[in-house]
């Protein structure tokens, strides 16, 4: 018997130096942005919690403050109510 020799060839992909750095670099500039986005959104709910303990506060001030030039019945409940004609604020009686 005479030997035989094999050859083994594997395929494999190597990706070529500049795929590597830019890859890196995308993933570190996505994983940024979601950061910042996130961040923001915390500081947007956070911002939210605080306005609307002034909006519920709000309406009571500026009630007092309010001059309403005009009276209407509204038409569909017959109910009457007095309203400011600049601001558009509404009372109801």
């Amino acid at each position: 018997m005479t030997p035989q020799i094999v050859t083994a060839i594997e395929d494999f992909w190597q990706p070529e130096p500049w795929f590597v750095v830019v890859l890196t670099a995308t993933g570190a500039l996505l994983l940024l942005a979601l950061g910042w986005l996130l961040s923001k959104l915390l500081q947007g709910i956070q911002g939210n919690e605080k306005s609307i303990e002034g909006i519920m506060e709000a309406p009571r001030m500026e009630m007092s403050r309010q001059q309403f030039d005009g009276r209407a019945q509204d038409p569909r409940t017959g109910r009457d109510y007095l309203f400011n004609t600049r601001t558009g604020a509404r009372r109801w009686l």
